[in-house]
């Protein structure tokens, strides 16, 4: 990919912006449940939970924030494989993580829907359903369809509006201090607790960050404020996953009798109202993500058939700035895949996806560093190896349907590969960052 194919872009997004991103991308409706899915897989031990899994989370994001500094195109994940393994690769990676995205947009929008019905129990079913659907989905197309200003601020905006709502449930919980967690916290869970499943879920949900890299051709200095986003950005996120366990377990006790601890441990502290402000919030932050998701899905989609057959899917909107058919696509088969599917079955789905980006993009960091000029992460090898193991623990916990579904979505991306026949241009690795 040439330099020329990104400065139709807008480079509109700072430090800071990218950091609030990495937080959008990460914190999403599932904070809300965290708490008592952890108690329920490691009893009074998941209080230490959030904290325990952050380590080898934050291996992957070492590997991702190394990767980042060599580059400042669009691409992220499909950019590292491709410069470091060639342009097949490249490819399956761009669409796995693509996949994931749609998949996760949907999987939200449904979500979305369930969430608002508490509120709202008309709109849960049948027309309503499908018209706030439809409606979440193209509002949020057309936001980011009219420029990147406009889609970053409507990520800003979101996730301060997920963020206060937990912070002040975290305030007022820590206050209230109704329990002591800790000393029952302290014992090991024994024989029979399904660790395979509490690390799936925790890594699961410190997922997102790999999503954040791939609009680089529209951050002011990617090589130099993507790597030092992801890193802040991830240290918040285990900090409010830690408080957050914390506060609700304080409040609570036994978080296995609650199916949303959150909202029952703010209407226990501050009645009714606070479990109607934490709704709001979660609804807020399953917006957020959905914008975000509209924001990096559609840049992975124009960054992988940039150079190919297929090139009208990187069109730029010469006033817009944006890749406007790349936004109607990615859009359009969200909406399709949430009307036909449900929140659980497309969650299966993304989650499965993104598993390639984390295991190649650890393993391409070696090359880069022998092809780029990006900066180096201490211990030598030894980082990259760690987050090669940490993404094959993850495949090897998967069960057969989604270790299938993963094979069917890597068969789809081969036969799209050769129908959209790259160009001689793009069969050379990118060497923008030499």
């Amino acid at each position: 990919m040439t330099e020329q194919s990104t400065e139709q872009f807008v480079r509109a997004v700072g430090l800071w912006g990218l950091v609030a991103m990495t937080i959008n991308a990460v914190i999403g409706s599932g904070v809300f449940l965290l708490p008592t899915e952890t108690f329920k897989l490691l009893g009074p031990f998941s209080l230490w939970a959030p904290l325990i899994f952050a380590v080898p989370v934050f291996i992957l994001v070492l590997c991702f924030a190394e990767a980042a500094s060599h580059f400042t195109q669009t691409g992220g994940p499909y950019l590292y494989v491709r410069t470091a393994f060639g342009d097949f690769l490249g490819f399956e990676t761009g669409w796995m993580n693509w996949l994931a995205r749609v998949t996760s947009l949907a999987s939200l929008s449904n979500g979305f829907v369930v969430s608002l019905a508490r509120l709202f129990p008309v709109l849960g079913a049948g027309a309503p359903r499908a018209a706030v659907i439809i409606g979440t989905l193209v509002i949020l197309g057309g936001i980011h369809y009219a420029g990147v200003r406009y889609g970053a601020a409507s990520i800003y905006v979101f996730t301060l509006g997920k963020l206060i709502p937990l912070i002040g449930f975290i305030f007022i919980a820590l206050i209230a201090f109704r329990h002591n967690p800790i000393p029952g916290s302290m014992t090991i869970p024994g024989p029979g607790t399904d660790w395979n499943s509490a690390a799936l879920f925790m890594l699961f949900a410190y997922a997102g960050f790999e999503n954040v890299a791939g609009p680089a051709g529209e951050y002011r200095n990617p090589r130099r404020d993507l790597p030092a986003a992801l890193l802040t950005g991830i240290l918040a996120i285990a900090l409010i996953y830690v408080l957050t366990q914390f506060g609700a377990m304080a409040t609570l006790g036994d978080l296995s009798k609650t199916e949303t601890p959150i909202a029952d441990a703010a209407a226990a502290i501050v009645g009714t109202a606070g479990a109607v402000i934490v709704t709001v919030g979660a609804l807020l932050s399953m917006a957020g993500t959905n914008s975000g998701t509209v924001f990096e899905g559609s840049r992975m989609l124009y960054a992988i058939f940039s150079e190919r057959r297929w090139r009208f899917i990187s069109f730029i909107h010469p006033r817009y700035r944006t890749p406007t058919v790349a936004i109607i696509i990615h859009v359009t088969v969200a909406l399709i895949l949430s009307l036909a599917g449900g929140f659980a079955t497309m969650a299966k789905l993304s989650a499965v996806a993104r598993l390639a980006t984390y295991l190649f993009t650890c393993a391409a960091l070696p090359r880069l560093r022998r092809l780029g000029s990006g900066w180096r992460l201490p211990g030598g090898l030894l980082i990259p190896i760690l987050g090669v193991l940490v993404s094959l623990l993850i495949v090897i916990t998967l069960d057969v349907s989604r270790l299938t579904a993963a094979a069917i979505a890597a068969i789809v991306g081969g036969i799209l590969y050769v129908a959209s026949s790259p160009s001689s241009a793009s069969l050379a690795p990118s060497r923008e960052h030499d």
